[in-house]
């Protein structure tokens, strides 16, 4: 099976090894009425009550290395290009409205373009280097098409328990000292862990939610990032969709206060995110497994829009916060 094959099926997911605990899964046709594995999809500005659900056969192919389905030979591609237009103004505006009090952090992203080409090549661009966590290559019934290359865990369920791991923090892969060392990198990744934390208690048991791990690295190609780990335990009758009800879309893709910063990013971003930000997951009975979709593309308009960005706190310095931009866009090949 080669990815090429795969450009004229009319509806697939093809999930990575983050997904599956261990090579990749393709699930094909997609049907609403399938049945287990079944993939979850709430694109960002949908309610996390009102997700996409497709079952359907599925097969397992057990490899996870570069060369799986004719990966290895992938041409290099046109760059994307970067839309910078009114992000130091966006800042700005941010931070005026951290000094008054309005909000702590806000997740701001730009848009990156490039031209119509096959899903394929693409797909194949962004596991050139290295197969990414949750690699996933998803086209729906009526057409909607992404593909995404995200490092980030969303949530995951086994049975009652819960864990969530929140990213914020990044620096290049050879300076992860100077993020550790970072007071402001720091505390943006404990703003949203607390806003993770916080989410989850809407539905685990009580007094059941905590953070097991403060900080650590996660070590990409073009990379490094921190995350933290939060878990809880869920309440008899409670599964992977009621987790998706209370947590999407994730704090560390919105900021804090959540609907505050989620106002401010409909008001100061030029167009709604889409599959970009929201969430994707694999479910089978009471496990389950979502990654947020963040490096991640999405055909429309003629060709693919990707996103990339990062929290804004009072700190931020609109210069650096494009370059941390532009480093996050490597990861969409």
């Amino acid at each position: 099976m080669t990815l090429a094959g795969l450009d004229s099926a009319p509806s697939f997911a093809l999930l990575g090894p983050g997904f599956t605990g261990g090579g990749w899964l393709l699930i094909a046709p997609l049907d609403p009425g399938g049945p287990e594995p079944r993939i979850v999809h709430a694109p960002y500005e949908t309610a996390g009550g009102e997700p996409l659900a497709f079952g359907g056969p599925a097969l397992r192919l057990p490899r996870t290395g570069p060369s799986d389905l004719a990966l290895a030979g992938a041409a290099p591609l046109p760059p994307w290009r970067l839309d910078e237009a009114g992000h130091a103004e966006a800042v700005g505006a941010i931070r005026e409205d951290i000094a008054a009090g309005d909000v702590y952090q806000v997740n701001l992203t730009l848009r990156a373009r490039r031209p119509d080409l096959g899903g394929a090549a693409l797909f194949a661009a962004l596991c050139r280097r290295e197969v990414p966590r949750f690699a996933a290559w998803v086209r729906l019934p009526g057409g909607a098409e992404f593909v995404s290359a995200s490092p980030e865990l969303f949530f995951a369920t086994e049975g009652r328990r819960v864990r969530v791991e929140p990213m914020k923090g990044t620096a290049p892969a050879d300076r992860a000292d100077e993020l550790l060392a970072s007071a402001k990198d720091r505390a943006e990744l404990a703003m949203i862990t607390d806003l993770l934390r916080n989410d989850l208690t809407r539905v685990c048991r009580p007094r059941t939610v905590r953070c097991v791990n403060e900080r650590r690295l996660l070590r990409l190609p073009y990379a490094v990032q921190a995350v933290s780990d939060v878990e809880g335990e869920l309440p008899p009758g409670a599964g992977p969709l009621d987790v998706l009800d209370a947590l999407h879309p994730s704090g560390s893709v919105t900021g804090a206060p959540k609907r505050a910063a989620m106002d401010r990013i409909a008001r100061l971003e030029p167009s709604p995110r889409g599959a970009y930000c929201g969430a994707l997951g694999l479910v089978a009975g009471d496990r389950a497994v979502f990654s947020v979709l963040i490096r991640t593309a999405e055909r429309r308009d003629g060709g693919w829009v990707g996103g990339v960005g990062g929290g804004i706190v009072w700190e931020s310095d609109a210069a650096a916060e494009l370059e941390e931009a532009r480093l996050k866009l490597r990861g969409l090949g």
